[in-house]
């Protein structure tokens, strides 16, 4: 499976790191991408063991999120959508 670059800007990169309001940003900028957990958690400026907070301020929002494990890797993919609209096959498990 193709893995994507976590997508980050100048706004987001200069919010508080691990402010809902980065969370929120940085979860909307990836949104139908599959994106390596830990680099979308760096970007949102949490580390791997807080991942719980991620999920936290995010299930308040209209997202689904997918997780799942592509080789050594921990993958999520965020859509508005109820369904991965991507070609990639990858087992995913919807969180919500």
């Amino acid at each position: 499976m193709r893995i994507k670059a976590v997508l980050r800007d100048s706004d987001i990169l200069a919010m508080t790191p691990g402010s809902k309001e980065r969370i929120i940003a940085t979860a909307r900028k990836n949104v139908d991408r599959f994106v390596n957990w830990r680099s979308l958690l760096k970007v949102m400026g949490l580390k791997f063991e807080h991942r719980l907070k991620m999920l936290d301020e995010l299930k308040e929002q209209p997202l689904h999120i997918w997780l799942a494990k592509d080789a050594d890797q921990h993958v999520i993919y965020l859509s508005e959508k109820d369904r991965i609209t991507t070609d990639e096959d990858i087992c995913a498990y919807m969180w919500q």
